[in-house]
């Protein structure tokens, strides 16, 4: 019974193994696992295949020992995962280089941010609306008093200047000085 079971589970993984890859075949515009030439795309199979041999055949003696891992047994998984990590790195690595990733990825953003702006404005409206209601101002009306109080600083700050040219012609023409406050 035992036996059994944990044939179905390893049945069960080999199985979601390969549906895996496939679906990578798939994403990157291979049909199947062609045998790459020499400096073309990889297929991810090529990279990890040994690897998962390796790990389905460790996976297998335990399942058919039914007895507790060995820990040259968990070195070589240990082993086997680091592997496979090492593998799917590179296969990513080489797939988010290509030109078709990249063109795939603007229209991946492109579309979330035609879906999430109308969400945003929405967001926003309510917001504005709620502060509103509570007698708070909203950030765009903070900032707008921040840009009248900064025009008005200009203001001042041109004015003074004015002032004390104004102060300087009068004192250079000889009449009378009066001091500023």
């Amino acid at each position: 019974m035992a036996d059994n079971t944990s044939q179905q589970l390893l049945d069960m993984w080999k199985r979601q193994v390969e549906e895996g890859t496939q679906a990578w075949l798939r994403m990157m515009g291979q049909a199947q696992a062609p045998t790459p030439a020499p400096n073309t795309a990889m297929d991810p199979q090529a990279f990890w295949r040994p690897f998962m041999d390796q790990g389905m055949a460790a996976w297998s003696k335990v399942m058919t020992q039914g007895t507790a891992p060995s820990p040259d047994l968990m070195a070589q998984w240990k082993q086997f995962l680091d592997q496979w990590i090492a593998a799917w790195s590179r296969v990513l690595e080489q797939a988010m280089g290509t030109d078709n990733f990249a063109q795939l990825m603007g229209k991946q953003l492109e579309g979330f941010l035609n879906v999430s702006a109308p969400i945003k404005k929405a967001a926003e409206q309510q917001i504005d609306a709620s502060l509103a209601g509570l007698g708070i101002p909203s950030r765009g009306q903070v900032t707008a008093l921040a840009r009248h109080v900064a025009q008005v600083e200009e203001k001042i700050d041109a004015l003074e200047d004015k002032l004390d040219r104004v102060l300087r012609r009068l004192h250079d023409s000889g009449a009378p000085r009066t001091e500023r406050a």
